[in-house]
């Protein structure tokens, strides 16, 4: 038993992997990946669970991983790919495992997303803005042009950077496996 969960072990960060570097080039998590490890996921957890309850665990860890985040989908907050690549992680894991990884990978992708702010352009300068509105109020003075772009150049925007939300999940599957959270 020792080999197919070491075996099982491999194939989920070899999936997390690879469909990590597919959305951070192409923003697409690949469906043969995807359906690639559900199927060993199914196999080891029937190999070391037996049929009835390795079904279960299989069942209910794709729920999980896929229930917890619809709602997220629903919203726009993430792709269908990443949906469906959760519900595979969760099928390894289990319903209990694939909750905690969904849980951690949240947080990573907040880290993720704050970094992607962080990076963008039109955020420093916005940020820089606001500082400079911060800083003036104690004085008394107004900053008029806080937050503004410079005259001639488009205003800020609004939209928010759209995220490989692959990494997140591999982060959080990986930081789970190696027992950092």
């Amino acid at each position: 038993m020792t080999i197919v969960i070491a075996l099982a072990n491999l194939s989920l960060v070899a999936m997390v992997t690879i469909a990590a570097v597919c959305d951070a080039r192409t923003r697409r998590i690949p469906n043969w990946l995807v359906g690639c490890g559900l199927a060993i996921a199914l196999m080891a957890q029937i190999a070391t669970q037996g049929l009835a309850a390795g079904g279960i665990q299989w069942l209910g860890g794709t729920a999980t991983g896929m229930g917890l985040c619809l709602g997220i989908y629903v919203l726009g907050g993430m792709g269908a790919g990443d949906v469906k690549l959760m519900g595979a992680v969760g099928a390894f894991m289990g319903p209990l495992g694939g909750a905690h990884v969904a849980i951690v990978s949240f947080l990573a992708g907040g880290v993720l997303a704050v970094v992607a702010i962080l990076l963008r352009k039109e955020s420093r300068r916005a940020a820089a803005g606001v500082s400079a509105l911060l800083l003036s109020l104690p004085f008394g003075t107004r900053v008029a042009s806080a937050g503004q772009s410079e005259p001639g150049e488009p205003a800020l925007a609004c939209a928010a950077p759209r995220l490989p939300y692959a990494i997140a999940i591999a982060a959080g599957t990986l930081l789970v496996k190696w027992q950092v959270f």
